[in-house]
């Protein structure tokens, strides 16, 4: 399984740039749709570019596939959230668009007008996916960035290009150790 490391700065980013633009009337964003439009944008991202944004780990659970650094910052992270309930939450911080790059702005943007629209169901139906499947119904915790790829079409020749992006990033990092 390809191993990654979290990008913080850009999961808060893309947090605060969904949140904000599926937002309502009073400024309240739903989780499970913030959540699951990241899902979404991550494996847009994935097979356009060959890399996920933040660089996160997707739990496969009950309800889908869940972004699981990403699900702890809109829980805890009090400056740039508020938590108005289990599944309501508040988008305070302010978003710094020169940490995305213009890929990144440019599958958010997709992802959030595909999906904006939908409900709880709807977004469960689209995001319980082959990839999602092959993780839950054989009992594994996360989902493989393999299996998500390749659920997205991407040919052999692409596929070997995120494994090595990503054996790459690894290596740099024993190397800093």
């Amino acid at each position: 399984m390809i191993s990654y490391q979290f990008d913080k700065e850009k999961a808060i980013n893309a947090l605060l740039f969904i949140s904000q633009n599926i937002c309502d009337d009073n400024g309240y964003a739903d989780k499970y749709a913030t959540l699951k439009i990241l899902y979404f944008t991550e494996k847009k991202h994935l097979a356009n570019y060959g890399r996920l944004i933040t660089d996160d780990k997707f739990a496969a659970l009950k309800f889908g596939p869940v972004p699981s650094s990403s699900y702890d910052i809109l829980d805890y992270n009090v400056d740039n959230f508020t938590q108005i309930n289990r599944s309501v939450v508040k988008p305070i911080g302010q978003l710094n668009l020169k940490k995305l790059s213009k890929s990144d702005v440019n599958c958010l943007t997709e992802a959030i007008q595909e999906n904006k629209g939908l409900g709880f169901t709807a977004l469960k139906r689209k995001s319980h996916d082959e990839a999602y499947h092959k993780a839950f119904d054989n009992s594994f915790q996360w989902m493989s960035l393999e299996d998500i790829a390749t659920q997205e079409g991407v040919d052999e020749n692409i596929l070997g290009y995120i494994k090595e992006h990503y054996e790459m990033q690894n290596f740099a990092k024993c190397l800093q150790a």
